[in-house]
This record gives C-alpha cells, sequence and structure tokens, in this order.
C-alpha cells in the first residue's frame, strides 16, 4: 500500500469518527450535552461555503477509498517462451521462487527475498538478502549474481540482463560450514 493511500485512509477514518460522535452527541441522551451538536450544525449552516469545501473533500476522499478497496493488484505478465510442441507460460512468481532458490545455494547468504520483471529478451532480478558476519559482502554479491544468471539461463532458458541486490542486514551469528 502506497504511502498516499495510507494517508487517505488515516484522514477518512478521522473523518468518520468525527462525523460519528457528533451523530451520537446529536442523539445522546442523559451524560452528553446537545449544545454541541446545535453548536455543530449552527456553524455549518453559517458558513455555507466552508461546509460545501468540507463536504466536497469528504465525498472526494470517500470515493478515492472505494476506488482504492475495488482496484486489483496488478499482476506481472507471465513470460511466454515457444518450443516445438508449442508455447510454455513462466509466471514471474515461478521466477522468483527459482531465484531465491539459487540464492539460498551461495555461501555466506542466511536469508534472501527475491522479485523479478523482464520479458522474453531478458530478465531483471531483486535480491534482498541477510549475510553472516563473517563473509566478504562484495564476495557474497558477486557469487550471487553468478549463480542467479546461472541459474535462471539453465532452467528458463533466459538472460538475465542484470542483478540488483541490496544487502538489508548481517546476521549476528557465524555461517554455516560449506558442504
Amino acid at each position: 500500500m502506497k504511502t498516499v493511500d495510507r494517508v487517505i485512509l488515516i484522514a477518512t477514518a478521522i473523518i468518520i469518527i468525527f462525523l460519528g460522535s457528533v451523530v451520537i452527541a446529536s442523539v445522546s441522551g442523559a451524560g452528553f450535552p446537545n449544545a454541541f451538536a446545535i453548536t455543530f450544525y449552527d456553524s455549518v449552516a453559517s458558513n455555507k461555503v466552508l461546509a460545501t469545501v468540507v463536504g466536497i473533500v469528504i465525498v472526494l476522499v470517500t470515493l478515492y477509498v472505494i476506488m482504492m478497496a475495488l482496484r486489483s493488484e496488478e499482476v506481472a505478465e507471465p513470460i511466454i517462451t515457444g518450443t516445438s510442441l508449442g508455447d510454455v507460460q513462466i509466471s514471474m512468481a515461478a521466477i522468483e521462487a527459482i531465484a531465491q532458490r539459487a540464492a539460498q545455494k551461495v555461501h555466506g547468504i542466511r536469508n534472501v527475498e527475491a522479485a523479478a520483471e523482464g520479458d522474453e529478451a531478458g530478465l531483471t532480478l531483486y535480491a534482498r538478502i541477510h549475510v553472516y558476519p563473517d563473509v566478504s559482502i562484495p564476495e557474497v554479491c558477486e557469487n550471487l549474481e553468478k549463480e542467479l544468471s546461472e541459474a535462471i539461463h539453465a532452467i528458463i532458458g533466459l538472460p538475465v540482463k542484470s542483478v540488483h541486490t541490496v544487502v538489508r542486514g548481517v546476521s549476528r551469528m557465524e555461517s554455516k560450514p560449506r558442504p
């Protein structure tokens, strides 16, 4: 969810809470003075331009929230490769799973999150990794890029244009011994 969406959701929640409180105050019995609701409605009636602008903003924000709830998540188009018997569609999720499995083979990586994008001409891979503290980060990244490129090419048959690696953290424990 984007930051703008979060801000609008919070603003909408605040508006709804405020308007709900006004309605509760206007219909409540003992314990709540009705003067608050009457004063609120009088101020709305005396400031018609401001009330109109606020009403329009509330309607627009509510429509945006409805659109946000109805929009679908973008699904990446699958990669389509041809074989002698027909076409093969490979989803980005499958490519990401292959990349994640291949990255786990690299010595020095504790865990990895992989993402992929591209087409039949080649793929771009994004890897967010956590490494062990006793390894050379440049060496681990170089090995990761090589392993991902080789694995994707061997399994899918597509070239890897680039691999973008972000080291998100360093583990507290030392790396497991190489098999």
